[in-house]
């Protein structure tokens, strides 16, 4: 136990007469510092908390540090993400728990405590809303995509990850996991987060679309029952729940039986992905027709279904269009904006905005973001944005 240490008032008012200090000037209470024989500078840090941080543990969220390696530590709470920098103080900043201050003091009579110092300061660490690291997903589950219980046999067993497992991986917040594993094609089996093989996605999905057709089933009264317990047997049940999930949308309800309609637009999508990753690139025209005849009958592909997973080139002799994904673009912003013009010279708002939203954070939105980092113009009513040091 650490020995109590004290200082009287005489040595006190001699420290006073030393510094040239009028006693009548000074409180009457006075409190000596004394240095603890176990400083803890070297076992503990000082956190200055961001407002939104300090909301977030008000109201009982856990915070998580993370990064592995050489990656940049950030502090995750329930719902957002955090940047930690070191900042250095040109004051020494002293830790204590019984210090008073001036309005406290007690000056109706001479009297002396003891304040002892835990701990001397330099530094600190200063936290600041950033942005979730969500590239890293994609890293971890392209090794052991799922191609179909005939292909298990490839995949290391042992390799795969739950969902607590792979969110302790990852740089950002359970609620931004969560979100960016629901927009991408990921199914759980035997409580391992698995990536779906796309030409594996394309084939089950194509089953549930021909079902439809099979069964002379209107457009909006797909059956949900009837879709699973027919397939299964080809398809394991949890893939096709999740595939239904996201394709279908409730439409109507006949005799108790809730139906469903396909969403186009997220039908469309995926057929155009699928026929992007076959090539480097299309001859655009070739590749319209081939899109258009793909979908199911009824459903209207649009150019506008392309944004953030391809890049059409009108300035080449044919036009050309080829696959361009987030996902294999790099986190840093300023790399990100380097590829983007450099690979296209002017982009329209909703052709870029895919690609920036990832990198969007509470303080910087999308055009936050493309005020600070591109050049806008405006063409013909339409805005574009180019790079900021181009031409």
């Amino acid at each position: 136990m650490e020995e109590t240490k004290t200082r009287s008032l005489e040595n006190i008012h001699e420290v006073l007469s030393l510094a040239k200090l009028n006693i009548e000037d000074m409180k009457q209470e006075s409190q000596a510092l004394f240095l603890s024989d176990n400083l803890y500078t070297q076992n503990y840090k000082l956190l200055e908390l961001d407002p939104l941080l300090l909301n977030e543990i008000s109201e009982g969220s856990t915070l998580h540090f993370k990064g592995e390696g050489n990656e940049e530590v950030v502090i995750c709470s329930d719902s957002a993400t955090f940047r930690v920098n070191r900042a250095e103080n040109s004051n020494s900043m002293l830790l204590t728990n019984n210090l008073k201050f001036h309005n406290d003091l007690d000056d109706s009579k001479s009297a002396v405590s003891s304040v002892v110092i835990h701990g001397i300061f330099h530094d600190y660490l200063e936290t600041s809303i950033g942005k979730p690291h969500l590239q890293k997903i994609n890293d971890i589950l392209k090794p052991s995509l799922y191609k179909g219980p005939e292909q298990e046999y490839e995949v290391n067993q042992e390799s795969l990850l739950s969902s607590e497992e792979l969110c302790s991986k990852i740089r950002a917040s359970r609620k931004e996991i969560s979100q960016a594993l629901d927009s991408m094609p990921i199914i759980e089996i035997d409580n391992k987060i698995r990536l779906l093989d796309i030409d594996y996605h394309y084939r089950v999905l194509n089953y549930m679309l021909n079902l439809m057709e099979e069964n002379s089933w209107e457009p909006d009264e797909v059956d949900f029952k009837e879709t699973i317990d027919t397939l299964q047997d080809l398809v394991p049940k949890d893939i096709l729940c999740k595939l239904f999930e996201k394709y279908t949308e409730e439409s109507k309800e006949i005799d108790g039986t809730i139906l469903y309609k396909y969403k186009d637009w997220e039908v469309c999508k995926f057929y155009a992905e699928f026929l992007l990753h076959q090539t480097d690139k299309f001859h655009l025209e070739e590749f319209l027709q081939a899109w258009h005849k793909s979908v199911p009958e009824g459903m209207v592909p649009d150019e506008s279904m392309l944004n953030g997973i391809a890049i059409i080139d009108r300035k080449s002799t044919p036009n050309v269009i080829w696959a361009f994904k987030d996902s294999d673009l790099p986190e840093n912003i300023d790399e990100r904006f380097m590829i983007l013009f450099e690979t296209k010279e002017k982009w329209t708002v909703p052709e870029i905005t895919p690609y920036i939203k990832p990198l969007a954070t509470h303080k910087l939105d999308v055009n936050a973001l493309l005020a600070k980092h591109a050049r806008g113009s405006m063409e013909n009513n339409v805005k574009y944005y180019s790079s900021k040091h181009g031409k």
